[in-house]
């Protein structure tokens, strides 16, 4: 499984959950989650393989900026979670609020092994 894969198959229950771009039309509140890279490591474990990690940064959108952070907060407690995903260093990005849009956007950038 690659690591947007395990991303996704751990946040999805949240709220409404979407790769780089929410449908047009999409009621919020959602999460959104695209991928800003992907390394190997040297580092090996007994099948002698090198392990991959990704990072992976996921913008929670809704109505309200309680329930962007909220929803943030779960889909981070979510990865914790998730035996497909071992997370590493998360770094919270500037919120934001779009004006055009009228959502709040809460943001975290997630490093993760698989």
């Amino acid at each position: 499984m690659s690591i947007k894969s395990a991303v996704y198959a751990a946040i999805k229950d949240v709220v409404a959950t979407f790769p780089v771009v929410a449908p047009q039309g999409t009621k919020p509140p959602y999460l959104r989650y695209s991928g800003i890279g992907d390394r190997d490591e040297s580092t090996y474990d007994a099948d002698g393989m090198g392990a991959t990690s990704g990072t992976i940064q996921i913008d929670s959108f809704a109505l309200s900026y309680a329930d962007a952070v909220r929803n943030l907060a779960a889909a981070r407690a979510a990865l914790y979670a998730s035996p497909g995903v071992t997370v590493g260093e998360i770094v919270g990005l500037p919120d934001d609020y779009e004006g055009d849009t009228k959502l709040f956007k809460v943001s975290m950038q997630v490093e993760a092994w698989e």
